[in-house]
């Protein structure tokens, strides 16, 4: 395997990681403009909501570079510069290591938010209102996605390496 490669490689995984944390930024920013739609003057609300834009546009901007532009970074940076070898002996195709990314990050998204969804449903229970009147509702629905999320990328990871891998 090539320098590049394997920077191409961990460029990806990185870019996923930043797709997992997607999954909480979304939601915190979308709960925060909220916040300031019910408590600010409009002024402030739209600097606040110009700002979040900007922020969520980099963000993602930032997941498509690594992930689909891999080798532009590479370049730019020169990552695969300055190496005595070119090569490094691993026996693991890309698609493989991606593949193992994938599911150590959907574990973490499963395992991160089972007790979390497990305590939401607890109290919700204990509480005995409807489900509309909770407050948490949706933090129990957001916990529940997360959680189905992290179970689809552990179970359809080969999958979606294959997909990351064909958009080179």
């Amino acid at each position: 395997m090539s320098i590049r490669t394997l920077w191409i490689i961990l460029i990806k995984i990185l870019g996923l990681f930043l797709i997992s944390g997607a999954l909480v930024v979304l939601p915190q920013s979308i709960s925060f403009m909220f916040y300031a739609f019910k408590s600010a003057e409009i002024i402030d609300v739209l600097s606040v909501s110009a700002i979040n834009l900007i922020l969520l546009v980099i963000y993602c901007l930032l997941i498509w570079v690594c992930i689909y532009k891999t080798s532009w970074i590479i370049d730019k940076l020169k990552l695969d510069k300055g190496f005595e070898t070119e090569n490094i002996e691993l026996n693991f195709d890309s698609t493989k290591i991606i593949s193992i990314a994938i599911i150590v990050i959907g574990g973490l998204l499963f395992i991160d938010n089972i007790p979390i969804l497990l305590k939401d449903f607890f109290t919700f229970f204990q509480q005995k209102v409807l489900f509309k009147d909770y407050p948490k509702s949706g933090w129990i629905i957001f916990s529940f996605c997360k959680v189905i999320i992290g179970y689809l990328l552990m179970t359809n990871s080969f999958g979606i390496a294959k997909l990351i891998e064909k958009q080179k």
